[in-house]
């Protein structure tokens, strides 16, 4: 049955005498339900002729979204209604509504039709009895929609007893949408009654809507306004092939998915439209993989960052996933996803509207590329997609350089580590063994320098991987053993920076800078991964030398240091609801030397004369064992 199917039915429906049953249209949420009733509404209105004095009743259609009483129903036909309280040339027919007497109307006129109130009057006027009179005057089909079904609040017996009403006495043409598995699901066991019998009282007939992709589509298409309208126009066989393969049926979804492109590409760089046959390459490949994402996406596919991804993979426990998709690569000569984009920054916009990497990485599209060379580790990569004198030939190149050269980046050690890896497993590569290859990834890794690796923002690039492709074999023992090995180097170098950061700041406190102190400590620190006052930053200090500093400073320094102790360790002193945390109780121990250091300080000699010294160091002394009591 096609809605084309429905859509005759409903014709005939609205022009037969008193059916006294209503018309259920069903589908899934995005099916298209609405549109497609939007649309029979506007062609019955067209269609619609009146005579001079009558009242013409269009189509009143009412969403029940949300709706929790019947009286928000009523209402809501009131105000479709009052428009419809008009003779043709806008002379109201009184007669026609005597005895509709229970709620008050106000009706405005435009006797000389220059779209301006001449007058108005207050009637009082019952919605409901107009679809209950049989005034030869009224005319129209007096049909009512009833949209949204499954989302109203108002109990099942109670609505469709109150719509039924307009089945059996109001002589109205029903026509109720919803996604019926919702309503049946939400309502069985909430409802004095299930919800067959009510369905079998009122409903007549039923008809599913599917979507209808191409003509959602063309509609979804006009909308779009920028520069790269021609180019979607151009792609609609592409939308209507991904859309279909991706059976996900919801044309919401497709639009929302085609907006978001046009919003993207707005954010490239607009000389990329100047290469006409260049821009059209780039429009079809990123378009559909970004339909494709998106779909999975928003359905609840988190892991689509998949796709293109496992099948170069040498465990065989890992499932293809999405594999229908190349259907569409192969049908219009994609590339392969993984030279033009990163799956996290594809995600990173359809999750949370970033397009920074996602926009770059246009930007710096291969398909514009003109010196641009892929590396042979890059091509091997692909080598189940390779002929067998290409395959070798990469595999000699590769190895050998592996092997003896050392111009590697860390995250190329890994890729042609997990590569070798994977053709080890297969049996494609015999000339080294596992054990011989994660010792070579090892001295390259000790001489790499790791100093100014960061991991892209939204995923790292150790466990995921880089260079638009995940690592092959990343699942296995052996890979594992070397990203581990990688982590522990770079973890001490982070240490080690994060050190130099603290000790730059606390041990060359001065006169001069002892009050910046708040605002260094304040600053996020990329190494400590951190704002620095939220770490235990003391705890790094050698507490001997951080006492030396101190003892350098002036009385008055040392009155304001005090007050950093406080603002440190008596945090609700300066903030509201702000509690000692486990970085600031990690920090005990520099304070216990740090106390003993002072007070050696204080009971030497060399100040026994120096009353406001040691008064100053008393102070801060004493501040310092409060600070330990209290950890």
């Amino acid at each position: 049955m096609t809605n084309q199917t429905a859509k005759e039915y409903l014709n005939y429906f609205v022009t037969s005498q008193n059916p006294n049953f209503a018309v259920m249209l069903k589908g899934k949420w995005g099916a298209g339900k609405t549109y497609f009733i939007r649309r029979i509404i506007e062609e019955w209105e067209n269609a619609q002729e009146i005579e001079e004095g009558d009242v013409n009743l269009k189509p009143i259609y009412v969403s029940l979204n949300g709706v929790a009483k019947k009286s928000e129903i009523t209402e809501s036909l009131k105000a479709k209604i009052s428009p419809f309280l008009y003779s043709k040339g806008a002379k109201f027919a009184t007669d026609i509504f005597k005895g509709f007497i229970k709620s008050t109307l106000k009706i405005d006129f435009d006797y000389d039709k220059d779209n301006k109130a001449d007058g108005s009057i207050n009637i009082n006027f019952d919605p409901i009895s107009i679809f209950k009179s049989s005034n030869d005057k009224i005319k129209g089909n007096r049909i009512l929609i009833f949209d949204d079904v499954e989302r109203c609040k108002i109990p099942l017996d109670e609505l469709y007893g109150f719509i039924n009403d307009f089945v059996e006495h109001s002589q109205c043409k029903v026509i109720l949408i919803s996604d019926e598995d919702k309503i049946d699901e939400e309502n069985t066991n909430n409802s004095k009654f299930r919800y067959p019998v009510f369905k079998e009282k009122i409903i007549g007939q039923t008809f599913e809507i599917k979507p209808d992709t191409g003509q959602a589509i063309d509609f979804f298409l006009d909308s779009v306004t920028s520069e790269i309208k021609p180019f979607l126009l151009a792609s609609k066989d592409l939308i209507i092939k991904t859309f279909d393969i991706s059976r996900k049926e919801n044309l919401r979804v497709l639009q929302r998915a085609i907006y978001d492109f046009e919003r993207l590409l707005s954010f490239t760089d607009k000389e990329l439209s100047k290469e006409e046959e260049k821009y059209k390459e780039l429009i079809k490949n990123y378009l559909s993989y970004f339909l494709i994402y998106f779909l999975e996406f928003k359905t609840g596919n988190e892991d689509i960052t998949s796709f293109q991804q496992t099948q170069f993979s040498s465990d065989d426990k890992r499932e293809r996933k999405y594999t229908q998709y190349e259907e569409v690569v192969a049908t219009y000569s994609l590339l392969h996803s993984t030279k033009l984009f990163t799956p996290f920054a594809l995600i990173d916009f359809i999750k949370n509207g970033d397009y920074t990497d996602i926009a770059s990485e246009i930007n710096n599209s291969t398909i514009y590329a003109k010196d641009k060379v892929e590396k042979d580790w890059e091509k091997l990569w692909y080598w189940q997609l390779l002929d067998d004198d290409n395959f070798l030939i990469l595999l000699d190149s590769v190895s050998t350089s592996f092997f003896t050269t050392e111009d590697f980046h860390i995250t190329e050690i890994l890729h042609i580590s997990g590569i070798l890896f994977s053709l080890i497993d297969t049996k494609l590569y015999k000339k080294k063994s596992k054990l011989q290859v994660i010792n070579r990834a090892k001295q390259l890794i000790k001489k790499t320098n790791l100093a100014e690796f960061k991991d892209s923002r939204g995923f790292s690039m150790l466990t995921w991987g880089s260079w638009q492709k995940e690592y092959a074999s990343d699942k296995t023992e052996e890979f594992k053993f070397l990203v581990k090995y990688t982590r522990e180097i770079l973890e001490k170098i982070k240490h080690d920076k994060s050190n130099v950061v603290v000790d730059d700041i606390f041990y060359n406190i001065t006169n001069g800078n002892v009050d910046e102190l708040y605002q260094k400590t304040r600053e996020y620190n990329d190494d400590l991964g951190n704002i620095i006052e939220h770490t235990p930053m003391l705890a790094r200090l050698n507490s001997k030398k951080f006492a030396e500093t101190i003892l350098n400073l002036s009385n008055d320094s040392i009155f304001r240091l005090k007050h950093f102790f406080e603002y440190r360790y008596f945090p609700e002193k300066t903030y509201l609801n702000v509690t000692i945390q486990e970085h600031q109780r990690q920090e005990k121990e520099l304070l216990q030397k740090l106390h003993t250091k002072i007070s050696q300080e204080v009971n030497a000699k060399k100040n026994r004369d120096k009353v406001i010294r040691k008064y100053a160091l008393n102070e801060l002394n004493t501040m310092i064992k409060n600070s330990i009591d209290r950890l």
